[in-house]
């Protein structure tokens, strides 16, 4: 048995004796490497591996903790071989023949006199004219198309999430967020300074009236909300949802982030919050979950008034899309390739 996980079976062993108890605190790897002669490589490997038992848990800034519950009995979700942990912090689905659709436009862009113009650098944060266009080919749903003069362009969606939040709440404002919502958004908002406030949750998402008293307890500088297929609960807001939350927002004066990002699944959706306030309301997309996560654009469908301001953010956080990524979304968005991924989906 390699050492780190002998290691890992003596701290096993302690937890479930009571010699560790629930929320007791590690020591930094560092300190625990010198305490056990080992290298500082395996205390961290020794660390993940107590992770993966379910007996840890890691808080940034703040250490290792014994987990408060019980870990789950039996070993951890593992692949066939029994050797790797399965990593789900990544999820998109894929479908046969995506990869030659994609590997059309990837030739057509792949010769010295294209990589040496435009492509060789970092798109623009409103991009092109024919990139605005596809991207409203991709966005459109039934009932609602966005304006090509709305959109703006980041190198994926989550980078949209970051640019749309640094541009709408400053550091130490509140933003309103689903009391369970999509995991990385918590690592933004903390790298931004961001307070998150969560709100109540039923089977159509956020209650209109949990964001009301959350903004009427402290002011909300904004509110990040997953109307369709939220994740990680897949719940999907009905009309009257949608409707009390934009008319929410207009009365409180307060503008949403509507991540659409799995949307595209549930094209018999009612239309997004976007379509109902779209003065209040900042819509992010991407094509990670559409085609692939490592070949990506991130979309914003901005209202006039914070145009400036979320294009500002994109280009000094260095959000925006590269160019050979936008020209390769642009073509896959015209020559259908993603219409023909999503069907297929």
């Amino acid at each position: 048995m390699e050492e780190y996980r002998r290691i890992a079976d003596r701290v096993e062993a302690a937890v479930r004796d009571g010699r560790l108890r629930p929320g007791d605190r590690l020591p930094p790897q560092r300190v625990f490497a010198r305490r056990h002669g080992i290298a500082n490589s395996t205390a961290i490997r020794v660390y993940g591996e107590l992770a993966r038992r379910g007996l840890v848990v890691g808080e940034v800034g703040r250490g290792t903790f014994v987990r408060a519950a019980p870990p789950l009995p039996g070993p951890a979700l593992v692949e066939a071989s029994g050797a790797a942990p399965v990593d789900l912090q990544l999820n998109y689905p894929v479908v046969d023949g995506q990869q030659e659709r994609m590997a059309r436009a990837l030739t057509a862009l792949a010769r010295p006199g294209v990589l040496t113009g435009a492509l060789a650098r970092p798109a623009a944060a409103d991009g092109t004219p024919e990139a605005r266009d596809a991207a409203v080919t991709v966005l459109a749903g039934p009932g609602w198309a966005p304006d090509p003069g709305s959109v703006l362009f980041a190198g994926s969606g989550r980078r949209a999430v970051a640019a749309a939040l640094s541009a709408l709440v400053p550091p130490g404002g509140r933003l309103g967020v689903e009391e369970l919502t999509y995991p990385p958004l918590r690592a933004v908002a903390e790298r931004l300074g961001i307070r998150l406030v969560p709100l109540a949750l039923d089977a159509e998402g956020v209650r209109p009236e949990a964001l009301a008293a959350a903004h009427r307890a402290a002011p909300l500088a904004a509110v990040y909300l997953q109307p369709t297929l939220h994740n990680p609960l897949a719940a999907t807001a009905g009309e009257e949802r949608r409707d009390a939350l934009a008319e929410l927002l207009r009365r409180l004066d307060l503008t949403a982030v509507e991540d659409a990002t799995w949307a595209f699944l549930d094209p018999g959706a009612p239309a997004p919050l976007a379509a109902r306030a779209p003065e209040r309301v900042v819509l992010v997309d991407s094509l990670s979950k559409r085609l692939a996560p490592g070949l990506t654009v991130g979309y914003l469908v901005v209202p006039g008034r914070l145009r400036a301001a979320v294009a500002e953010a994109l280009r000094s956080g260095a959000w925006t899309a590269d160019g050979f990524a936008l020209a390769a979304a642009t073509r896959w968005a015209g020559d259908g390739t993603v219409a023909e991924t999503v069907a297929a989906k």
